[in-house]
């Protein structure tokens, strides 16, 4: 059984409001997106095609301009046309360096790593 953390202890990454234009792919299927938060353990994306929850996704999208993230995720919740997508595939060094973007991000807007998460 996987541990939840954010059940536990009320608490998840802090979601970072951004607008990042993605690619991703599914098999066959590809498409554009627009990412629009990011944390620590993933991202919301808005596409418009059609996904259920579990679904594998290949994301590539460029953070800045020395940091193009590319990642292996799954759909975790669908609201619409917005997907919550959890990172479950990263190169280690491109995890350190999306961390490290995101712990700046954070500083910088004196934010938590961490913020109150009720369902």
């Amino acid at each position: 059984m996987e541990y939840n953390y954010q059940k536990e202890n009320g608490l998840r990454y802090t979601r970072i409001p951004v607008e990042y234009k993605a690619v991703y792919f599914m098999g066959d299927i590809s498409g554009e997106g627009i990412i629009t938060d990011i944390s620590e353990g993933g991202i919301a994306m808005r596409v418009n095609q059609a996904f259920i929850v579990g679904d594998k996704l290949a994301v590539e999208a460029t953070i800045s301009s020395n940091l193009i993230l590319k990642f292996t995720s799954e759909v975790r919740s669908i609201q619409g046309n917005m997907l919550g997508i959890s990172i479950i595939e990263i190169d280690p060094d491109l995890k350190e360096r999306f961390t490290s973007h995101i712990e700046g991000v954070l500083r910088m807007k004196k934010l938590d790593r961490r913020e109150i998460f009720a369902e």
